[in-house]
């Protein structure tokens, strides 16, 4: 039984996918059993793109054919399916488009060996020589990434990926079909702060006539996924805000207001934190214990605060609240982090790993 896959989703490729293919074989030659490739093609119509399938299955490389296309997550769940069928406990997957180089892919695959059961990901780097608007784009997604999902990833959007098979279910649950299904399994890694981090080569290619990806509707989708988190976050302060006013509303009491929004929001507020915003993990009764204490601090300030307010400036008590809560935004948030959840810092770099050819050979026997 094959123990990995190297899976590319490929979408009307070119001759690129067939160089990547002869030079992944040459690499392994010394090997002494290759790692097969298994290329998904999501439903290409062009003569190219059907030459170059041919081409491949003519190297005795498998392919398997979408009738129609499904996007690339598509793709990559109709090989994760497979890999899962088949028994496989590792899947590499890796881009046509040549922004992968073999070297970079079988360093990953090595990587892969003495990781078991973490996620191992090929993380470019971007420097001076990187186009302004990919440079730009990556540095933010990669900055909202962390501020949302408390994890630092140095490339989020990196598709040379080695994944072991106790991930599969959760990403073929995935209802992503397009580039936003990368982003959606980034943070299922991050969550099982399951991730590591090798240095691989930044290629872009003028232009990237390879690349299908869509700036403006992929982009939206992708970030779509990565505020999913704010927008909760979003919904349940208004919530909180709204019960207070309508409690201070039918009851006067400031106390009673404050105690009913909070108690309305907590157990929203501490999923979001715990789910979206930090590393999930732990002793959920002795977390929520800590974050209930933090819950019953904030209380203890609101309260004489607005009466304050109200007393000395004739301040609305919905107002002076929305504004208190506000102002305890950093000091919550830093409580939290330090004491509260368990920070899940940033994804390791991996050393650069050599790529003798038993090693490569090492997860197909």
């Amino acid at each position: 039984m094959e123990l990995i896959v190297i899976l590319i989703p490929a979408y009307e490729p070119d001759e690129t996918l067939v160089k990547l293919v002869d030079e992944l074989l040459a690499l392994m030659q010394g090997a002494e059993k290759s790692v097969p490739l298994l290329i998904i093609n999501d439903g290409s119509r062009r003569e190219v793109a059907l030459q170059v399938f041919a081409d491949l299955e003519a190297r005795g490389i498998e392919v398997i054919t979408h009738a129609v296309n499904k996007g690339k997550g598509g793709a990559l769940k109709t090989g994760l399916a497979i890999a899962r069928d088949r028994g496989m406990p590792y899947v590499l997957t890796a881009d046509a488009d040549g922004q992968h180089l073999p070297e970079d892919i079988l360093r990953v695959l090595a990587a892969g060996n003495q990781a078991h059961d973490s996620v191992i990901l090929g993380r470019r780097v971007f420097d001076e020589s990187t186009p302004l608007r990919s440079k730009f784009g990556n540095e933010l997604t990669i900055r909202v990434f962390h501020l949302v999902h408390g994890k630092r990833v140095n490339d989020t959007q990196t598709g040379l990926r080695y994944i072991p098979a106790g991930f599969y279910e959760d990403l073929l649950a995935i209802t992503k079909d397009k580039y936003d299904f990368e982003l959606a399994a980034l943070i299922i890694f991050a969550r099982r702060n399951k991730l590591q981090e090798v240095v691989i080569q930044t290629v872009y290619e003028p232009g990237n006539p390879s690349s299908h990806f869509r700036k403006l509707q992929d982009s939206a989708k992708i970030y779509a996924v990565l505020l999913r988190g704010g927008i909760v976050s979003l919904f349940l302060a208004l919530m909180d805000f709204l019960t207070f006013h309508l409690a201070d509303v039918l009851t006067g009491s400031t106390t009673a207001s404050v105690v009913l929004a909070r108690t309305v929001g907590t157990i929203g507020y501490f999923y979001l934190a715990r789910s979206f915003i930090y590393k999930v993990g732990g002793d959920t009764v002795s977390t929520f214990t800590k974050y209930l204490l933090l819950v019953l601090l904030n209380i203890s300030m609101l309260v004489p605060l607005i009466d304050l307010a109200k007393e000395q400036f004739d301040m609305p008590k919905v107002l002076t609240y929305i504004l208190g809560t506000l102002a305890l935004f950093f000091f919550n948030f830093f409580v939290q982090k330090a004491f509260i959840f368990k920070e899940a810092g940033a994804a390791p770099t991996l050393a650069s790993t050599a790529i003798p050819a038993a090693t490569i050979a090492e997860r197909a026997e």
